[in-house]
């Protein structure tokens, strides 16, 4: 299995660090802070802190002030429940500003024996990063997909072969510098640094996918909040990522605005009894919900609740089989369809999805934990239990060790430090 380096674009200045790894996972609806503790048997899950995130929109920072004390309150929580100080984490980030193209670099290896060395590796990625990016845009991370060494492709790892020209395909994902900006001075505010700054849906990727799937071919769809991440996987690499501006509270509201209640009576109407498929709801079914300016408890017919839903579950969907065919996979994934984050728990919803895309469709829930493991076992955690293992990669990489674990290609990260220039 093909464990490719993430060329990321951020880290802070070199961080004491404890033998705990910390996930700040800055989501449009809530903010999950998750401690642990690597180990022989896995991943110890130690601390679990959670906050509602009320200073994002479509997950950009709007208001600094609430983020940070949300944030603030998330970490505080964990920091209680496993009773250490927190002074740094990988944080996990999205939003519709972040955008993803492919790149190509090619270098004539440096060494008289023409034996390839990672001092190569890194000069062609740097040369397939050398693209043309506006001044208000950060390049986040950069994928390599595969290299060529002489014209052979197919080479997941060209570092000790013999060869004169390397050229390498990336993946690379941008930012609006504003956005990452915003994103690290309300962590900093809070009390903490950044370890990494990582996309969120490469961090869920690092939670819930397997080696099988990667190889060959899955699309990972993150349903958040205020946006729905999608990443599309070929041969163990990341081809194709892209946000999209629809996610769960968009649901919330269309119930809210359809049944004339409050947002929160909304959220909880579509958790019990929301459905994506109004036909499998009986007629017969009610519920009960308190509308806006009624004294009295209203009846209304469960089926007429998911015909609200319904129609957004749709859009959502929709949208997903675009970016497939954006990303050159409509229709042509054996691995099928990962889907996780909190709004994917509604119910019917991998059902239609199975029924529109017409693949293999299953919820992705994080694995290989122990310790509070039953605390961030739904796929709601799927980006906090991946930073984890992303953050576990990173430092197990640093301190001089050959890439190890499963996930989404062992996806770990190499750093190059730019946070400094501007804070």
């Amino acid at each position: 299995m093909w464990s490719p380096v993430v060329f990321s674009t951020f880290q802070e200045r070199c961080l004491p660090r404890s033998k705990y790894v910390t996930a700040l996972d800055i989501g449009t609806t809530k903010i999950c802070c998750v401690v642990g503790e690597p180990t022989e048997r896995g991943l110890n899950i130690i601390g679990v802190g959670e906050a509602p995130s009320e200073g994002l929109r479509r997950g950009v920072v709007v208001n600094m002030e609430k983020t940070v004390r949300g944030i603030t309150h998330a970490v505080d929580a964990a920091q209680r429940m496993c009773g250490h100080k927190l002074e740094s984490a990988y944080v996990g980030m999205a939003g519709t500003h972040v955008l993803s193209q492919n790149s190509h670099g090619v270098i004539a290896v440096a060494r008289s024996d023409r034996e390839i060395g990672h001092e190569d590796v890194t000069r062609v990625i740097d040369a397939a990063r050398a693209v043309s990016v506006p001044n208000d845009r950060e390049i986040i991370h950069v994928v390599p997909r595969g290299y060529v060494v002489d014209g052979q492709e197919g080479v997941r790892d060209a570092v000790g072969m013999s060869g004169a020209r390397l050229e390498v395909e990336t993946h690379i994902i941008t930012g609006s510098l504003t956005a990452v900006q915003n994103v690290v001075k309300c962590v900093h505010q809070a009390g903490m640094s950044v370890e990494d700054l990582v996309v969120q849906v490469l961090a869920s990727a690092e939670a819930v996918l397997n080696d099988n799937e990667l190889d060959l071919g899955v699309a990972l769809v993150d349903v958040g909040g205020g946006t729905t991440d999608v990443a599309l996987f070929a041969d163990g690499s990341v081809v194709h990522t892209a946000v999209l501006p629809v996610g769960a509270t968009h649901v919330t509201n269309d119930v809210a605005i359809g049944l004339r209640t409050t947002l929160g009576e909304a959220e909880m109407l579509k958790v019990n009894y929301g459905h994506a498929i109004p036909a499998n709801i009986p007629r017969e079914e009610m519920v009960e919900l308190h509308q806006i300016g009624q004294d009295r408890v209203q009846v209304v017919p469960r089926r007429h609740l998911a015909e609200i839903i319904a129609p957004r579950a749709r859009e959502i969907l929709e949208m997903v089989r675009l970016e497939m065919r954006r990303g050159g996979h409509d229709g042509f994934l054996p691995g099928g369809i990962v889907f996780t984050g909190g709004g994917c728990r509604l119910l019917g919803f991998t059902e239609a999805a199975q029924s529109l895309l017409d693949l293999p469709v299953r919820i992705g829930a994080p694995g290989q934990t122990i310790g509070m493991s039953d605390q961030v076992s739904g796929p709601a955690y799927a980006t906090a239990v991946g930073l984890l293992r992303w953050g576990t990669k990173l430092r197990h990489h640093a301190n001089g060790h050959s890439p190890v674990g499963v996930g989404a290609s062992a996806l770990y990260a190499r750093t190059v430090r730019w946070i400094k220039d501007f804070f």
